[in-house]
């Protein structure tokens, strides 16, 4: 009935969002830069991005933030819950922006959209 002290999901986050850790530091190194800069030091350092992909590939826990790549070659960043559920999920044509939304997203910071 009463809500006070708690807060509202932010847009793109499901309900019972927890920061996740993130073990490539020189993603983390980038953290903190708007998601332009980020996106742009993904497209010059490619092998950076994929290593986010294999960080999450190796989780072993959920619920859980997540990046995959299809078999079209394009990326899909969201939300794994212990139900097998994917939540919040978005789709990416390329890594740098992939990497960009699941690093912002995996800290809690934002959800990234591309530019055109």
């Amino acid at each position: 009935m009463w809500s006070w002290g708690r807060k509202p999901p932010k847009d793109g986050f499901p309900k019972g969002f927890r920061v996740q850790q993130i073990g490539v530091t020189r993603a983390l190194a980038v953290s903190d830069l708007p998601g332009t800069e980020i996106a742009k030091y993904f497209r010059e350092y490619p092998a950076v991005a994929k290593a986010l992909v294999e960080e999450s590939s190796d989780k072993r826990y959920t619920p859980s933030t997540f990046i995959t790549e299809s078999a079209d070659g394009s990326f899909r960043v969201g939300w794994f819950t212990k139900d097998v559920r994917y939540e919040c999920a978005r789709e990416f044509e390329n890594l740098a922006d992939a990497a960009t939304d699941y690093l912002l997203f995996s800290l809690g910071k934002s959800r990234w959209t591309p530019t055109t």
